[in-house]
């Protein structure tokens, strides 16, 4: 039942720490990243937003279902960039909304939170 009301999709909010010094860098990096996960199919929304400090950042990813959240995880975007991003920010919190798949949270890191679907609807 509660696939019909969330319609199976994947919900992930990150949030970054930028290091100090290093937000010009940053912001190029996540430029060159939501670029290429613009075209990856299924990922419905895909955006930063910056504190007015500009010293953190939260992500906001909306994916189809847990399939197309898998095909992130496996893209260039994550393989190539990320690990530059990491470089100049640190992940402090990643939280997984909806129904993963197994396959799904095997594969999010080991501090993701996962909420499932509860009750609730979206239009």
């Amino acid at each position: 039942m509660a696939e019909t009301h969330d319609r199976g999709q994947i919900h992930i909010k990150a949030d970054f720490m930028i290091e100090e010094g290093k937000i010009e860098e940053f912001k190029k990096l996540i430029q060159d990243i939501s670029k290429l996960v613009e075209n990856e199919p299924n990922t419905i929304r895909y955006q930063f937003y910056l504190n007015k400090g500009e010293t953190s950042c939260v992500v906001n990813e909306t994916y189809a279902n847990s399939e197309a959240a898998l095909a992130h995880t496996k893209g260039v975007a994550l393989q190539e960039i990320l690990p530059k991003i990491l470089r100049v920010a640190k992940m402090t919190r990643i939280d997984v909304y909806g129904n993963p798949s197994e396959e799904l949270q095997k594969v999010l890191t080991g501090d993701a939170q996962i909420y499932n679907f509860f009750v609730g609807f979206s239009r």
